[in-house]
């Protein structure tokens, strides 16, 4: 599933593109993707509308045409694409945007789990916690996050009510980076524990933007490009191999659903 840089990259991407551009038409397909507007109502307001700004809070990304806001939440194959003929399945391609200038835009999402949104005002996502890009995420927010809150610390990274963007890739990679075993509980953590499990949110996150996110599965770059990061995961999918600081296999274990890939040397 795309995570905080994957959404950030798309949004970088779109930004210099699509900023500016007025909408000309919108083509929409009937599926289960679209959440409080019928998809031929959604193509309806958007028509004539201009793209004023793209942003993104979490793992959400927010198109702002004036009085009208697109939401797009990727699910775990939602993709944007600025030529269709980059897409490998263009049977799901579920949004068709068409620009005054002759600029077009795709939405496709194989697996239909994505979520599009439309409404009059800016959402304010207040059931979503910190956004770790933000400059409300600070050692100090953090540390109130974590020592309010008897949780596995793997756990809380992933909640987005906690921390807004963060899912199951980037847990596994933080908590490596910092050396915190995720059986750990977040308010058993120590001060100095903190500090560094903080800077490695924003050193992991960082570093994956910077390589234009993490491609497992469906994620592709708005050119249709895989992004970079996987190159440089140190646990994630590495089962039984070297870790890189002590040589001692990757361990995996299921917690929660969800794969956890840890070194039980390296993590304490």
């Amino acid at each position: 599933m795309p995570e905080l840089p994957e959404v950030e990259t798309i949004r970088r991407q779109l930004l210099p593109i699509y900023r500016g551009e007025i909408i000309d038409r919108v083509k929409t397909q009937k599926v289960r993707i679209f959440q409080n507007i019928a998809p031929e109502e959604f193509a309806k307001l958007l028509k004539g509308r201009k793209i004023l700004d793209i942003t993104r809070y979490g793992k959400f990304c927010i198109f702002n045409c004036g009085s009208a806001y697109a939401v797009f939440h990727l699910g775990m194959s939602g993709i944007f694409l600025k030529d269709k003929r980059d897409s490998f399945h263009p049977q799901h391609i579920h949004i068709q945007f068409h620009f005054s200038t002759g600029k077009e835009l795709y939405f496709q999402d194989v697996r239909k789990f994505g979520k599009v949104w439309l409404f009059e005002e800016q959402p304010e996502f207040d059931k979503l916690g910190i956004d770790p890009t933000t400059r409300k995420f600070t050692l100090n927010n953090f540390q109130k996050l974590l020592n309010l809150r008897q949780m596995n610390i793997k756990f809380l990274l992933m909640n987005q009510s906690v921390l807004a963007g963060i899912g199951n890739i980037y847990a596994n990679e933080i908590l490596f980076n910092a050396g915190i075993s995720p059986f750990r509980k977040s308010n058993d953590l120590k001060e100095e524990e903190i500090a560094g499990l903080y800077s490695s949110v924003r050193l992991i996150l960082n570093q994956a933007m910077k390589k234009f996110g993490t491609s497992y599965s469906a994620y592709r770059t708005v050119s249709g490009e895989k992004g970079k990061n996987q190159r440089f995961l140190k646990v994630y999918q590495r089962t039984n191999q070297e870790c890189y600081r002590c040589s001692n296999p990757i361990k995996k274990i299921v917690m929660g659903s969800r794969s956890t890939f840890y070194c039980e040397n390296c993590q304490k």
